[in-house]
């Protein structure tokens, strides 16, 4: 038993606190892993002589690492790496052990984030403040290096400045991917220039709204127009958090009111057309949303700003009420009552409260999504319900950037 025990001891040991041991040992329990490998490898082309040879170095080198003998570890270690470096591929170069190593990285990453946990951006500020989202804002002025420099790493800021040099107008605003990770926008110009903006198209468009460049009317939309030396940006586009979510977690318990998740839009009717939600247009392109879930299946919901009521009374979870309060930093009008007149085909108005249903099959159970901020929030007061086959986990973890957001999400 005893054994046993210290065989277990070991392996964690070598396995996962290897940087804690003395460098004989880890150069010995290399070499067993190395030896291990080649023979599980080449064993249908090694000539017995070889094989016997790797099989009795790999069980002297067991036993030595077992008693902690390091004069004996030492000198099976170099006596293998004599005998078993000249067999064929025994060694391996370095491109090679990095390339199998990133292989290995990518399949364990890949295999996390499809069935255990996966990172999520923020996209807008439809949750603020209770999570940051990816929003460009005007500044008076650009900080110095050492200040921007700071803000990159620990609040993902960057900061963008640009000024007509002749007369201008935009013509396009796209996205696209920089290094697989990250997002910019590409502001294109009548005369063939460009402006690049660290963030992302629904978050520069805000932009470009509040500064009077984008006009909606009857008529269409305006796109902004620049004469020589005017400003076209000087903003601080900041990164939104990155959080962590856990898929896992609805297959084994219930989804509950007031924590946030996540969830696709599969099914969902996200365009709005209404004059009314024009200004939430670019929210709708997202293929997942992260919001409060405010509404379990069988609630039925009404908002009386600022209060969000639930089955007729005042919902009573901490994260709702201290939305519904209205006390900075969240929004002073609470939850928003929607206009039916203005929000024609809304789900959830002045006229109509939504009732979840809760059928016998789990997949169609319906729940609520509000975003703490919604003033800006494009949710179920709009589109409806979720179903739960939308649904793909909490929140769990606010990963990055460092701010007072990072840790444990509510």
């Amino acid at each position: 038993m005893m054994t046993l025990f210290k065989k277990l001891l070991y392996y964690f040991l070598d396995s996962w606190f290897s940087w804690f041991t003395p460098g004989w040992r880890r150069q010995g329990y290399e070499m067993s892993q190395a030896i291990r490998r080649y023979v599980n490898m080449r064993r249908h082309c090694m000539t017995p002589e070889e094989l016997e040879v790797c099989e009795a170095r790999l069980l002297e080198l067991k036993a030595a690492l077992l008693a902690w003998d390091k004069e004996e570890t030492v000198r099976i270690t170099k006596r293998s790496d004599l005998q078993c470096s000249s067999m064929p591929g025994f060694s391996r170069g370095a491109v090679v052990e990095m390339v199998e190593s990133f292989f290995i990285i990518m399949v364990v990453f890949l295999g996390i984030r499809t069935y255990y946990a996966q990172p999520f951006r923020i996209p807008t500020g439809s949750m603020q403040p209770s999570l940051n989202g990816i929003i460009v804002k005007h500044v008076d002025e650009i900080p110095s290096f050492p200040q921007r420099l700071l803000e990159k790493v620990t609040r993902g800021a960057s900061y963008v400045e640009a000024v007509a040099d002749v007369p201008k107008r935009i013509i396009s605003i796209s996205e696209r991917s920089k290094w697989i990770l990250f997002t910019e926008t590409v502001l294109t110009f009548d005369d063939g220039s460009t402006v690049t903006i660290p963030s992302a198209r629904g978050a520069v468009i805000q932009y470009l709204r509040e500064q009077g460049k984008i006009v909606e009317s009857i008529m269409g939309i305006h796109m902004g127009t620049y004469q020589p030396g005017e400003l076209i940006i000087r903003a601080r586009a900041d990164a939104g958090d990155m959080v962590v979510v856990n898929r896992v977690a609805y297959h084994f318990r219930k989804p509950k009111r007031g924590e946030t998740f996540v969830f696709d839009t599969r099914g969902i009717n996200t365009s709005m057309t209404s004059a009314g939600a024009a200004r939430l247009a670019d929210q709708s392109e997202a293929t997942h949303y992260i919001k409060r879930l405010c509404g379990l299946p069988g609630d039925t919901l009404f908002v009386k700003s600022p209060e969000l009521l639930v089955n007729g009374e005042p919902a009573r979870e901490a994260t709702i009420a201290r939305v519904a309060a209205g006390q900075p930093p969240f929004n002073r009008e609470g939850y928003q009552q929607l206009s039916s007149t203005l929000q024609s085909g809304a789900w959830l108005t002045d006229l109509s409260p939504m009732t979840l249903r809760n059928p016998a099959s789990p997949i169609l159970r319906e729940y609520a999504a509000l975003g703490d901020n919604t003033t800006n929030s494009l949710d179920s007061r709009y589109w409806g319900p979720v179903r739960q086959f939308n649904l793909v986990g909490p929140a769990a973890f606010t990963l990055w950037p460092f701010t007072e957001h990072w840790g444990l999400i509510e």
